[in-house]
């Protein structure tokens, strides 16, 4: 895709568990590689992460992370990801590399709520917080046992956590006898939880929380509400206390048992609370969630065994959240290539056939879909269709972002640019005007890169013919003279279609002997990298094209050779066996290379 990236949504990740280190900024601009190796973009200095780990990148408005064929794996909310299959990533996703725990946090990716300060962080706070003895953990009463197995159906069957949160906090409430009880998850390493359900006598039913699935954020606190209750109501309703989370965090079951008021924090002792439970989630060995209950002054006593039950709770939702996100992560995966699928429909469908003869040009063509984009187009049009030797546009461009979206303005451009050649044949003409076209329909970032150049050919005899270019931001093209290595030709160029309404584009005209040939390619070509993160570049370019004498040739040798740079052991693999078939190779990007010839 164009290089020229034009994106403010930043992405961040924050650090929930693991050895110390900053928070980490990813910049929007190019793909970022996290792993061990000095190559890397972002260094992870821990056996257990790979060289070149994995890879995060923004393509058109979506963030998606690749794992590159790690050694121990990339897990995304707690599933694991296939190696070089790109996941689109949420605001509050959690990804494991190595020993850490990232949460990710994407500019207006959370819900809005109202934020209070935190008074669950004096000396005595932690002290208070006990953990449940195994003796205790477990549940005395068949009532409670046949509320569980009850219970087990309807968890099994959630399928988001909302709705697990549903079922789950009407059985805790009516088994416990706590008057309230939340399901919530930690934000990162801020103070901030997310409420992802909430029952009590104050709200009524189990209340899944406005904005859901993303859940609102609260402080951790002995004060915090969630936004679907005003101030007043707030002040009587759920309160999470940060010293609890932070023990259960550790996995197990902890508590705060009614005793001696100087061991409570003050922010406790003013609301009343006499007892609260925390039991995490383990998805795992990471607390995805928690279970929180609390009962407060002149409320009834809880059961004596809502410890056990809360961790038997626990366990279940633990096996249910593990389901729930390899489900949502297959479920984006299925929904994103599905997306470029229909966007690689529709650009076979107005791509032209991949060899063929117009006029005096004779041309070969060849177009790879990516792992991640789909956007590339190449047309060849004749401008004269009765003269032998009358003039052919040809164009290839580069749509920025992916899927549908990038597939129409793909079509959009074509079709503008065709229509303009029925009035003009000024490539510069046709290329302010698809601009201003382009420009008022297109979003920022959703711009066009196109190598756009009119072929004139005339025979040797008159001189030679002319091409006439306009280069829109693209930049990847050669010019092979008979009997010459493909050689670069400097252009003055100008900025891709969409990125300013109001730029003037100049055309520039080189001359073409009968018998040479012009590469043109896409940045897919350039940028492939190796494993080792090297691009493919000008010169393997060049190399590549240095022993084929003909159009398809060209395009053979330079797709044959981004592949074997793409993947050079695969490739090698399949060589070695004469009934081989060709193997199955992920780019990175869309690769589309043509050739044309200009006949005597």
């Amino acid at each position: 895709m164009a290089t020229t990236a034009i994106s403010t949504k930043p992405l961040r990740l924050s650090v929930v568990a693991g050895p110390p280190m900053e928070n980490l900024e990813i910049a929007p601009d190019k793909p970022t590689v996290l792993g061990r190796a000095g190559i890397a973009d972002i260094r992870l200095l821990d056996e257990t992460v790979s060289r070149r780990h994995c890879q995060l990148a923004l393509r058109a408005d979506s963030w998606l992370i690749t794992d590159l064929e790690s050694r121990h794996g990339t897990t995304l909310n707690s599933v694991q990801l296939a190696p070089n299959a790109p996941a689109p990533l949420q605001h509050g996703d959690m990804i494991r590399i190595g020993p850490w725990i990232f949460r990710v946090l994407l500019q207006g990716g959370g819900p809005t709520t109202s934020i209070v300060g935190t008074t669950d962080d004096g000396g005595e706070s932690a002290n208070r917080v006990q953990r449940v003895p195994e003796s205790e953990l477990s549940l005395r009463a068949q009532e409670r046992l046949d509320l569980l197995i009850d219970a087990a159906a309807g968890i099994a069957g959630a399928d988001s956590e909302v709705s697990l949160a549903d079922t789950v906090l009407e059985v805790l409430v009516k088994a416990t006898s706590f008057p309230r009880a939340a399901f919530i998850k930690r934000v990162g390493d801020s103070d901030a939880v997310e409420l992802v359900g909430y029952k009590g006598a104050d709200a009524g039913a189990a209340t899944p929380i406005a904005g859901a699935p993303g859940a609102s954020s609260v402080k951790s606190t002995e004060g915090g509400f969630p936004s679907t209750f005003s101030r007043s109501a707030a002040a009587k309703a759920f309160s999470p206390s940060r010293s609890l989370i932070r023990a259960a965090s550790e996995g197990q079951v902890v508590r705060i048992d009614a005793g001696s008021s100087a061991n409570y924090g003050q922010s406790i002792i003013d609301m009343g609370i006499h007892s609260a439970i925390c039991a995490p989630i383990m998805v795992g060995p990471n607390a995805a969630a928690y279970l929180y209950l609390d009962s407060r002054g002149g409320e009834d006593a809880v059961a004596p065994d809502s410890a056990a039950f809360c961790q038997a709770l626990s366990k279940i939702c633990g096996l249910a959240m593990a389901k729930i996100s390899a489900m949502a992560l297959a479920d984006r995966q299925k929904k994103l290539e599905a997306d470029l699928q229909a966007a690689r429909d529709a650009q076979s469908l107005i791509m032209p056939v991949p060899t063929a003869k117009v006029g005096a040009l004779t041309y070969a063509m060849h177009s790879e879909p990516g792992r991640i984009v789909a956007g590339d187009l190449f047309d060849v049009i004749p401008l004269d269709p009765g003269n032998p030797h009358g003039k052919v546009a040809v164009l290839l461009g580069d749509v920025a972002g992916k899927g549908v979206g990038a597939a129409l303005r793909m079509a959009t451009a074509q079709a503008f640019i065709n229509a303009m050649l029925t009035h003009t044949s000024d490539p510069a003409q046709v290329m302010n005007a698809t601009n201003r076209h382009l420009s008022s329909r297109c979003d920022a970032g959703q711009f066009i890169s196109i190598w756009f150049g009119i072929f004139d050919p005339r025979p040797a005899a008159e001189g030679g013919g002319t091409l006439t270019i306009v280069d829109a931001g693209h930049g990847y093209w050669l010019l092979m003279p008979p009997g010459q290595e493909p050689q670069r030709v400097e252009t003055v160029g100008g900025v891709p279609i969409g990125v300013d309404a109001d730029f003037c584009y100049t055309a520039e005209t080189v001359k073409i002997t009968p018998g040479s040939r012009v590469i043109l390619y896409s940045d897919g070509v350039h940028e492939q990298p190796s494993p080792a993160g090297d691009e493919f570049g000008l010169q393997r370019t060049v190399a590549a094209l240095s022993s084929s004498s003909n159009p398809e040739e060209d395009v053979v040798n330079l797709v044959q050779s981004v592949k074997a740079h793409a993947a050079p052991q695969l490739v090698a693999q399949a060589a070695q066996g004469p009934f081989a078939a060709a193997p199955v190779v992920n780019l990175a990007d869309d690769v589309t290379v043509a050739s044309v010839l200009i006949e005597g």
